[in-house]
């Protein structure tokens, strides 16, 4: 699809150019700023990843080859709905110095004018009853606002090693562009696959070696058309169960709900605290660590994605095989969860080392 190679190139040149131009130009490269307990890399690295895939979808909202009206006026409205939200990711990959709120305000506002730009809104949960609340304009508002705003921080909170926020999204993305396509949705499929493209020119560049990151810029615009784009498939579709999002995204969102219950209940901390015990983490000090050795940590960054790929494909295919299977995606969501917190806590129980 030329649309996919487009962007793709797109974002390869840019990231190519932010690479060689980051030699040369130090404020391009921020790691000064971003000491934390989640930081796995020793050679300086741009954070700016994430431009080349919003100016890629930039591009081809603004200059799309044969698409409608309609089409083209969708992939406008998404890139201004999503612009401060990228925004505010890019002025913290750059200043390390936009507080919390002020980002979850930026997305907020970005969810919002999606809800009223591109009609995106939750109006079913498909559960018997509770779709008489949601369907209340004020509720599907606010939990709409909610959903948006929660997987555009999900992918964010993925993103600990070369490949693996952006190889999860690809997968995803791939999902909902099947789904799209079964049900004839042109603006959501060619959507998906521009972003598919956008974050492969990315990929190249950050898996294995990590030359470039996604930074909270990229991994903030990547999460919100991800929402947006589910959110509309099951709007625009009755065929497509509202559990298909859920589903289709479950490692992200799970791994930000899991995280957020660790820290506040049993960490006794601050909910939204970085730190280094995700399962992406846990991996990296446990099985790849076995597998590689200690003295590998080159290797063992882009060792662990595949691990994370590995779990991310128990939430893909479900959903894209059930996606009209309201019962059966609601009984996968809990299969995945119980794999999961299982896999955690028997890493967790068999005792970390103590020297990493």
């Amino acid at each position: 699809m030329k649309h996919f190679l487009i962007s793709f190139i797109i974002s390869f040149i840019i990231n190519f150019l932010i690479i060689k131009l980051a030699k040369r130009i130090n404020k391009l490269i921020t790691d000064h700023l971003h000491h934390g307990p989640q930081k796995f890399h020793v050679r300086p690295t741009p954070r700016l990843g994430g431009v080349g895939i919003y100016l890629a979808f930039l591009f081809m909202s603004l200059y799309g080859f044969a698409f409608n009206l309609e089409t083209k006026y969708s992939f406008i409205m998404l890139i201004v709905s999503s612009f401060l939200v990228f925004l505010s990711g890019i002025l913290e990959d750059i200043t390390k110095s936009l507080q919390p709120k002020i980002r979850l305000i930026f997305m907020a506002i970005g969810a919002g004018l999606a809800y009223f730009l591109l009609d995106t809104k939750i109006i079913r949960l498909d559960i018997p009853y509770i779709d008489i609340i949601i369907a209340i304009p004020i509720i599907s508002f606010i939990f709409t606002i909610f959903a948006i705003v929660g997987l555009t921080n999900a992918i964010n909170i993925i993103d600990g090693f070369n490949g693996l926020a952006g190889g999860v999204s690809i997968m995803i993305f791939l999902a909902i562009a099947y789904i799209a396509y079964q049900t004839n949705d042109q603006f959501v499929l060619l959507a998906s696959f521009v972003m598919i493209g956008a974050i492969l020119g990315f990929f190249v560049f950050n898996y294995p070696y990590g030359l470039i990151f996604l930074g909270d810029g990229g991994a903030y615009f990547i999460g919100f058309v991800m929402a947006v784009l589910s959110i509309l498939l099951v709007k625009n579709h009755n065929q497509v169960s509202a559990w298909f999002p859920v589903m289709v995204a479950i490692y992200p969102i799970y791994e930000t709900l899991f995280s957020i219950y660790r820290r506040k209940f049993l960490k006794k901390t601050y909910s939204m605290a970085p730190d280094s015990m995700h399962l992406h983490s846990i991996f990296y000090k446990t099985i790849v660590k076995k597998l590689l050795g200690t003295h590998n940590p080159i290797y063992r960054n882009p060792a662990t994605s595949p691990l994370v790929w590995g779990l991310n494909s128990l939430g893909i295919i479900p959903a894209v095989f059930f996606y009209n299977n309201t019962p059966i995606l609601i009984i996968s969501v809990l299969i995945f969860i119980f794999i999961y917190t299982k896999i955690y806590f028997s890493i967790i129980k068999s005792k970390l080392p103590k020297n990493i």
